[in-house]
């Protein structure tokens, strides 16, 4: 079994995913900020949650999928190939493949992150 590595934690194929609870409590107990953890798959997609806050993330990219945002709760800025969104409680961004992107120190609150890494 190869495992799917989220930052924080390890989902093995077999675990039994969370099948439902509050994002809001789930994301309390997350240790640090910007560690996730993953809630479960649908398909090839990994479905996360995240504790922004402090200082950022630096610039990275996906060559080989697209990565939907969603703010649950809180603001989020996000900068994609140079152009800034900012984005608060419900909003989403989608952020095609090989897009550079990065969110600068500022934002806080909860993240939800669709993947396929």
């Amino acid at each position: 079994m190869s495992p799917v590595y989220a930052i924080d934690k390890v989902y093995r194929k077999g675990d039994k995913p969370m099948t439902g609870g509050s994002l809001a409590a789930l994301a309390e107990k997350l240790p640090e900020i910007w560690t996730s953890t993953l809630l479960g798959k649908v398909s090839n997609a990994n479905i996360k949650l995240i504790r922004m806050g402090g200082e950022g993330i630096p610039e990275e990219y996906h060559k080989d999928f697209n990565e939907l945002l969603v703010v649950i709760a809180g603001e989020m800025t996000l900068i994609v190939d140079g152009k800034t969104a900012n984005l608060t409680t419900g909003d989403f961004y989608l952020i095609e493949k090989n897009a550079k992107h990065r969110v600068p120190a500022g934002s806080y609150g909860t993240l939800l992150l669709i993947d396929a890494e």
